[in-house]
């Protein structure tokens, strides 16, 4: 069993990444790893990625080197995205912030709007705890959130996991928890 990613151990892949990579590469970290990132939590089981580059070969080469990665640094990476498993709002990746580099690996932040919505759709106790953290830190607005949720909510597809039913009832939850009912 790997160990979980704290922020050094974060810190640590994404140096070697960028020292490994030849090709620029956009690295969107996702859910977890953020709030890690961020200071808000104090680790992750896995460092959840999702990653976009206008060079095909720049996406090979990140495939080759993550295992290899993985295994020198005993860390689970994993791709994750909210989009994998439901419908995010259209602007999700342009509204991902940009954090840093390394080397050719830019470094951002998955939509934290989406981030909220995924997390409150999953619903676990951990999850919640995440969403009331990236709310109550003010880095996500609960209004913005809403209205991503209604552009969301009306999509006919996407919805992989959980139905929209399912998910305005996690919601519910969320905006008790938050005060925003």
């Amino acid at each position: 069993m790997r160990e979980p990613a704290d922020r050094a151990r974060l810190d640590r892949f994404l140096r070697e990444l960028g020292r490994q990579m030849r090709r620029p590469i956009r690295v969107y970290l996702v859910g977890g790893t953020v709030l890690v990132d961020l200071g808000l939590r104090d680790a992750t089981l896995d460092i959840d990625y999702t990653v976009r580059a206008d060079d095909p070969a720049a996406t090979a080469d990140f495939e080759r080197v993550v295992p290899t990665l993985k295994d020198r640094l005993n860390v689970n990476v994993e791709p994750a995205s909210p989009e994998d498993f439901m419908p995010v709002r259209r602007n999700a990746i342009e509204a991902s912030p940009y954090k840093r580099s390394y080397g050719p690996v830019s470094v951002y932040y998955y939509d934290l709007v989406s981030t909220v919505l995924a997390k409150a759709a999953r619903g676990s106790e951990r999850d919640v705890a995440d969403v009331e953290a990236l709310v109550r830190s003010g880095l996500v607005d609960w209004d913005e959130v809403e209205r991503a949720w209604q552009e969301v909510r009306s999509r006919p597809s996407g919805w992989l996991r959980y139905t929209p039913d399912e998910v305005e009832q996690r919601l519910r939850v969320v905006r008790r928890r938050l005060g925003k009912e």
